[in-house]
């Protein structure tokens, strides 16, 4: 039998719960998960922190731990209620911007894709019953093309508000990229948690050695990155570097938004193909002209600079497996 009042408190609760119509305890949640996405925007310093924890094969030796300081600012690009676009920029203390990763986030969207390995990416759609009161979390790279997708709930606490995301495959890092070549895929569970002083992204990431002829995992690592507000480094580089570049880094996007319309997966031609095209994209994004390119002649240019690192397979998106 329960105390009589843990029998009053359940009651209150389940009271407090029926005052108000399911539809408005809907509104509500999505309210509060919009509030927590944009407020990770911002300017922010920020730490990376990355440390293989055991190792699942025998012969596996643990690698050194990996730290980095920098300094980041988040700009909104876009805000359409169930659509959210982040874009982050790195910027050093004597003004030197680059472009970095972007993060969209989409409530309940089913169309995805999904990271294959072998730098191999491909068109999904997502079962409706998986991604219900969900937000589907794509990130891209600095070129924009797809790195890693998850969907996932909010939950809202006092003093947090945390999203964690389904399991999912990722390239190597590139922290990584150039001095590892013992694993090709990870597999990670992502933590995005926000509060009043800042956010931090935490990483489960399982390190795999994933091919035809054989699949096993050979590490595990934890990675947490810390963003936390800063007051006194100048980040006007950065909003004076994405007026000059806006529409040309929004025609690219529009350019991977097609790619992903029309065919079925995606793939590096060669190792580098990510990098090259990274840095073809970032040097015309800084010599960009409207008055010489623009409109549907730029997004041609672009097409054919992404052709020369991408194969472009076309075809129908698969079905993610139901629950």
């Amino acid at each position: 039998m329960f105390p009589s009042f843990l029998l009053l408190f359940f009651s209150l609760g389940l009271i407090g719960l029926s005052a108000l119509p399911l539809e408005d305890l809907k509104k509500d949640v999505f309210t509060e998960d919009r509030r927590a996405i944009l407020s990770m925007v911002g300017n922010w310093r920020v730490s990376y922190r990355f440390k293989e924890i055991f190792s699942f094969h025998p012969s596996y030796i643990l690698h050194p731990s990996y730290r980095i300081k920098g300094y980041e600012k988040v700009l909104l690009l876009e805000d359409k209620d169930r659509h959210i676009s982040l874009q982050h920029l790195l910027v050093d203390p004597n003004g030197m911007v680059i472009k970095h990763w972007r993060e969209d986030w989409d409530y309940e969207k089913l169309n995805s894709w999904s990271y294959e390995g072998n730098n191999r990416w491909e068109s999904v759609v997502l079962d409706p019953a998986l991604v219900k009161g969900c937000w589907v979390q794509m990130v891209w790279n600095v070129d924009d093309a797809p790195r890693y997708a998850g969907y996932g709930r909010w939950i809202h606490l006092k003093d947090y508000s945390e999203w964690t995301s389904s399991r999912l495959g990722r390239p190597l890092p590139r922290r990584e990229q150039s001095r590892r070549s013992d694993y090709n895929l990870m597999e990670s569970i992502m933590h995005q948690l926000v509060w009043q002083q800042g956010w931090i992204i935490q990483e489960e990431n399982d390190k795999w050695v994933y091919n035809p002829s054989e699949r096993f995992a050979l590490a595990r690592e934890i990675g947490v990155i810390i963003y936390e507000k800063e007051q006194k480094l100048d980040f006007s580089p950065a909003d004076r570097y994405m007026q000059k570049t806006a529409d040309f880094w929004q025609a690219v996007r529009s350019v991977w938004k097609n790619i992903f319309d029309e065919y079925r997966q995606v793939q590096y031609k060669r190792k580098e193909s990510g990098r090259k095209l990274a840095e073809k994209l970032t040097e015309e994004a800084q010599r960009y002209d409207s008055k010489a390119v623009s409109g549907e002649n730029l997004q041609a240019l672009i097409f054919s600079w992404i052709k020369e690192h991408y194969l472009l397979i076309p075809g129908k998106a698969k079905n993610e497996p139901s629950l």
